[in-house]
């Protein structure tokens, strides 16, 4: 046990070097003092069932300053007030239009409908994707935009405010975004030449020509982790890319309550993991061992393990509190409830592989879709290459 908690050592010292570089590349457009532009830009919104959170999120854009929108909200098969509330507000803004998709094709998933249909009734040369429970502050979109024009890119990302109401589910949020640092090291997306790419569904915006290029979400329709393979797709395809935090700018309550949240992962968690079992088993015992037994031997074994442990947990404490500062408004002491979340993160991976594996596959918006089918569109995709 000495020895593997050596190697640990060793790579969280590697990944900390690596959160410090990285972190730095990730600039905030919070303090932009936007100009006003003139032109225009199409936000769509697929909305299915979110009647508590549409309205504030539609008048938030439509109140949008320095800035010229054509909001397009789609109604993605809703059963509650969704397209009502949709429509209602249609008429009271000249620059929103509400559609209704009534059903689905087979071949695709929801969400990914929805955007594509309202990438075809959108006019401009710039697409913004968001989610319906997103809140932009009145400049937001031209901050983004002010970005997106002085660095000449053709997709930009922005990471919100990920809000929680409770201590253990920011704790599961915070401990996401650390694991998600490590794994998928996000600030990639702004190195030229880099493999690294980044899309965060809360908001993303780009340009037509791009979007067009890289096959849009035809390629990716039947992907549960849309958001992150477009913008993969971007980099992949050799588009100019960049990812910037907006946490005074655009916040989500990314899940209301703990609950929600263990459904809401049961999506993305298997695709995550490239719908391998191995890699799940993996990622399970991964955790585990990194970063729950460093604080069990810190009080249970031979003076030498216990040393190396806690440098592994000062190490683990560094690279947290890089992750809170950077990407989220939480306080710095929850670093101390490290273990917990990760035991928590290990329950809610084990049971959304273990629902999916026991289902066959995902439901998600009202829709089930097979394993069989998940696997072998995430093959196609990930086979797709430039033309």
């Amino acid at each position: 046990m000495f020895w593997l908690l050596v190697v640990l050592a060793v790579f969280w010292t590697i990944v900390l070097i690596d959160f410090s570089i990285g972190f730095r590349k990730i600039s905030s457009i919070d303090g932009i003092s936007p100009q006003s532009y003139q032109d225009k830009l199409s936000v769509i919104i697929a909305a299915k069932d979110e009647e508590t959170s549409i309205e504030s999120t539609i008048r938030s854009l439509a109140n949008q300053k320095n800035i010229r929108l054509e909001i397009i909200v789609v109604n993605d098969r809703s059963i509650d007030r969704t397209g009502e509330i949709a429509r209602g507000l249609a008429k009271e803004f000249a620059n929103v239009n509400a559609i209704t998709i009534d059903e689905l094709p087979d071949g695709w998933l929801g969400k990914n409908h929805a955007l594509a249909c309202g990438v075809l009734e959108s006019t401009s040369d710039y697409l913004i994707f968001t989610d319906a429970d997103i809140q932009f502050k009145e400049k937001a979109i031209a901050k983004a935009f002010h970005e997106f024009k002085e660095m000449d890119l053709d997709h930009l990302t922005a990471a919100p405010d990920l809000q929680g109401r409770s201590f253990w589910l920011k704790g599961l949020i915070s401990f996401f975004l650390f694991g998600f640092g490590y794994l998928k090291r996000p600030w990639t997306a702004n190195q030229s030449g880099s493999k690294g790419g980044m899309g965060i569904g809360a908001f993303q915006l780009i340009t037509r020509p791009c979007y067009e290029a890289i096959g849009g979400h035809q390629a990716i329709k039947f992907r549960p982790d849309d958001d992150l393979v477009l913008g993969q797709r971007v980099k992949k395809f050799g588009f100019k890319q960049r990812l910037v935090t907006s946490l005074d700018s655009m916040s989500v309550e990314w899940y209301p309550s703990l609950r929600a949240a263990f459904r809401g992962f049961e999506k993305n968690a298997f695709a995550g993991l490239n719908y391998s079992v191995g890699l799940a088993v993996f990622a399970v015992a991964g955790v585990l061992i990194s970063h729950v037994f460093p604080f069990i031997f810190l009080f249970t074994s031979s003076f030498e393990v216990q040393m190396i442990s806690a440098l592994n947990i000062v190490l683990l404490f560094c690279l947290y509190a890089l992750t809170l500062t950077y990407l989220t408004n939480y306080s710095r002491w929850f670093v101390f409830g490290l273990p917990l979340f990760a035991l928590l993160f290990v329950y809610m991976l084990t049971r959304a592989l273990c629902l999916t594996w026991i289902r066959g596959g995902i439901e998600w918006r009202g829709s089930r879709y097979s394993l069989k089918q998940l696997k072998r569109e995430f093959k196609r995709s990930e086979e797709d290459e430039p033309r």
